[in-house]
């Protein structure tokens, strides 16, 4: 058995007698590279362990499990979809998925039926206040930006895209970088660390919860972040200006706020608290939430979405980016 291998294998056996990560990266592997090469074969040890006891239980019937070649097939459509800013909801069933999969087969013509259906996930009341009540004001990285969040989802309700834009466009990086340790009075990390943040999930957790689908999201994610998202101008255009340093400096005249790219963003923010979870091993509130917490919330964000039933304001100044 390689160091390296050994050195994993003690990060695991250590994570599940209830050592921290923290602590181990502190007090076993100091230094910085170490830690970075044997925590990434850990993760890598991990998803070979998890991908064989979901093959023995696809041996058993009946199993409600996905199947591996179910999660290879999502991992293919992300990749697909990630071309043009995209990916499937963290709410998905199978056969949401299935109905994806056929409206990709003819992308870049269905991208429009892609966005509606996958819209009806992401912007329905109900699940952006289950995101809201259930994790966003509980998980560490988001809470600080809950009410800049509700901000946003307002303006999306009210069809103001550009407001909702700008306002999510500094919540990712905000959560990205708390994510990645920096406090205020700290010096942001830097650009291409930022840039790497999914990609290096390992650095943060070799042993998340639920391997499979955390490589699911982080490999959708991270392609989003780097050949959109946090591409570099010079580079080439991200796809439909889908892009922070755009939207930062308002580098050409070619429209970027649009719903399109809000939902972009919410479906981005959504598969953050995804991966979260997985990484923290903390609990998803989201399923013991009641009627009546979820229904005051739900009322005001449906009565914002009924006021466009009659002409408003951003109706009559905004209507080029409603349009869109």
């Amino acid at each position: 058995m390689s160091q390296t291998k050994q050195k994993a294998q003690h990060i695991i056996d250590q994570l599940k007698q209830g050592r921290s990560v923290a602590a181990l990266r502190v007090e076993d592997y100091p230094n910085k590279t170490q830690w970075h090469n044997y925590s990434a074969k850990a993760y890598e040890l991990n998803l070979q362990a998890a991908r064989k006891a979901r093959a023995i239980l696809e041996t058993k019937r009946p199993h409600a499990a996905t199947s591996n070649k179910d999660i290879q097939a999502m991992i293919a459509l992300n990749e697909k979809l990630a071309d043009y800013a995209l990916l499937m909801p963290i709410y998905s069933t199978l056969a949401d998925f299935e109905k994806v999969c056929k409206l990709a087969k003819n992308l870049p013509n269905s991208e429009a039926e892609v966005m509606d259906f996958v819209g009806l996930f992401t912007m329905d009341f109900n699940r952006r206040v289950h995101q809201k009540i259930g994790r966003f004001e509980h998980y560490r990285y988001f809470k600080t930006f809950t009410k800049l969040i509700d901000a946003a989802v307002l303006c999306y309700y009210r069809m103001n895209f550009i407001s909702c834009y700008l306002t999510l466009v500094p919540i990712i990086e905000g959560i990205l970088i708390r994510w990645m340790g920096y406090a205020e009075n700290d010096t942001k990390p830097e650009f291409e660390d930022i840039r790497k943040f999914f990609k290096n999930s390992h650095v943060r957790q070799p042993s998340p919860g639920n391997i499979l689908f955390h490589q699911v999201y982080i490999k959708a994610c991270d392609k989003i972040l780097n050949e959109h998202f946090y591409r570099p101008t010079d580079s080439g255009n991200s796809y439909a200006n889908f892009n922070r340093h755009v939207a930062s400096h308002l580098l050409n005249d070619t429209q970027f706020a649009t719903r399109q790219n809000c939902m972009r963003l919410f479906l981005l923010l959504d598969t953050m608290t995804e991966i979260y979870y997985y990484e923290s091993h903390e609990p998803d509130p989201r399923f013991s939430l009641s009627k009546e917490v979820v229904t005051p919330d739900f009322e005001l964000f449906k009565g914002v979405w009924m006021s466009n039933l009659y002409q408003t304001a951003e109706h009559v100044l905004l209507k080029d980016h409603i349009n869109l």
